[in-house]
């Protein structure tokens, strides 16, 4: 050491010896921008062979299948415009309509379409073929190819597996028309569509070098890097380190205090990596444009509000530009004018429009009876569970009169409930012939009974067959050899 005024000058008699051994380190890759040439085959994104594996992510794979259930899994419908092209009315239940239903049954639509709107938001586009009864063929996007002029014109379509290996093409105009191209964020720089994934590609390749990158910090925090200082040359002691097994010891000779030292070089445990990954995380979930939870569970209901807004607005757009296409170019060539419009959903039932307040009016009135109330309800409230009704009180019985009289009903009231006036006559001839009942008696209970029933049977021109049939019976009770017996008890 040597001190020249406030300064202090260390020297070491020999240089420090430091080597190091394969650690750990993360590769990066360059990329070298090549001059743009144009050709009439349209080139695929760059990320197109990364949109596979970056869809089999978690939050990835779920916002598409969670976007295609809200676009294409409410199924759809088919229903007539008001009118047609010419401004004539049309009628509800059309022709058209029965061919597209039973078209859409036939090929099984609702599955085609949840295949498309799945593809085109994985890939970008979907590219459909129309094969015969306009049953439709789901191409891979990786390998259909456009080919397209300067000026936007369309030459071909191929699907080719490389340049020189072409599966097959469509060139003529007839051939081009039986492909149906679904984009999703086609614009003049992304003539194949953008895929949803785009933007978070490098995110979702961050992510997963993270989740493995992590694996090895919790490994490098367990095990830190160990640091040897030796007042000697390292090489032995390097060499020693090197060839050993993992439970071999090391050995150091002939050494005083200070010779030999060993440190090591942890984590700082106040290292805060948390807060970066839940960036990445969010990053993500907010490119995918998706209700995830992730996303809302940590949102305010004004900021929940806000996100299921835009996913809504995600949401019909995307329905309106797929409709818009199917009606084109699978409706229309089929059927012609006036084509029917293929709706979202489920069909509407009238019910749609009712208020909780016109329910409850309905349900309170008097008028409506108690099953009729639950049905109403049911139609509102899926899951309206079975009513329970509290048991009846149990009324303890009455104590036995032996001589208390049990309350009579009047024979004409049963006469008069019995559906067929042959059945009363029966009962009262029957009674007049034992002897239980007089003639008087038998009459009078014979025109009660032929008179309810005719009033019931002949409410304009009961009179007359009264009159007819009351004489048959008179005749069983009376016979005689002419003239006519006429009711004893008339009451009308």
């Amino acid at each position: 050491m040597v001190k020249v005024g406030p300064f202090e000058f260390h020297f070491r008699s020999k240089p420090l010896e430091v080597s190091h051994i394969p650690g750990y380190k993360l590769e990066s890759e360059s990329t070298v921008a090549t001059s743009y040439q144009w050709t009439d085959r349209r080139p695929h994104p760059t990320n197109m062979e990364n949109y596979e594996e970056w869809g089999n992510d978690a939050e990835a794979s779920v916002a598409l299948e969670v976007l295609t259930n809200i676009i294409a899994g409410v199924g759809y419908y088919t229903e007539m415009p008001e009118t047609d092209s010419k401004g004539k009315k049309v009628d509800s239940e059309h022709k058209n309509k029965e061919i597209i239903d039973e078209y859409g049954e036939t090929v099984n639509l609702d599955e085609d379409l949840q295949l498309i709107t799945h593809t085109m938001l994985h890939k970008g586009f979907c590219p459909v073929e129309r094969i015969e009864g306009y049953d439709l063929k789901i191409l891979p996007p990786e390998t259909f190819y456009i080919y397209m002029d300067k000026k936007g014109n369309v030459l071909k379509y191929t699907q080719e597996r490389t340049v020189n290996d072409v599966i097959n093409t469509w060139k003529t105009t007839s051939e081009m028309e039986d492909i149906i191209l679904f984009f999703f964020g086609k614009t003049t720089s992304w003539p194949y569509g953008k895929s949803l994934l785009e933007p978070i590609g490098e995110l979702l390749n961050d992510r997963n070098q993270m989740n493995k990158d992590m694996a090895k910090a919790v490994h490098r925090w367990g095990y830190p890097i160990p640091f040897l200082f030796t007042r000697g040359p390292k090489q032995p002691l390097e060499d020693a380190c090197k060839n050993r097994d993992i439970d071999d010891w090391v050995f150091v000779g002939n050494a005083q205090e200070g010779d030999v030292n060993l440190d090591t070089l942890g984590i700082d445990p106040q290292a805060r990596f948390i807060p970066y990954i839940e960036l990445i995380y969010y990053q993500i979930c907010e490119g995918l444009h998706a209700p995830l939870l992730l996303y809302l569970k940590n949102a305010t209901e004004a900021s929940a509000t806000v996100m299921m807004e835009s996913v809504d607005r995600l949401v019909n757009g995307v329905q309106r530009y797929i409709k818009r296409r199917v009606e084109k170019y699978l409706f229309g060539p089929q059927v012609g004018e006036p084509v029917p419009r293929l709706v979202w959903g489920q069909p509407k039932t009238g019910l749609e429009d009712v208020t909780l307040t016109d329910v409850a009016a309905v349900i309170n009135s008097p008028k409506v009876p108690d099953n009729q109330v639950q049905y109403i309800l049911k139609q509102f409230f899926s899951g309206l569970p079975e009513p329970e009704y509290p048991p009846e009180p149990k009324t303890p019985p009455l104590p036995f009169q032996p001589f208390q009289k049990q309350p009579q009903i009047p024979v004409e009231q049963v006469l008069e409930k019995l559906n067929d006036v042959e059945t009363g006559l029966t009962v009262i001839y029957t009674n007049y012939v034992e002897k239980r009942i007089g003639i008087t008696e038998a009459m009078r209970l014979a025109d009660r009974t032929i008179t309810v029933h005719m009033k019931r049977a002949y409410p304009e021109s009961w009179k007359s067959h009264r009159d007819a049939k009351f004489e048959e019976f008179a005749h069983k009770l009376i016979p005689t050899k002419g003239g006519k017996v006429y009711s004893v008890a008339v009451n009308e």
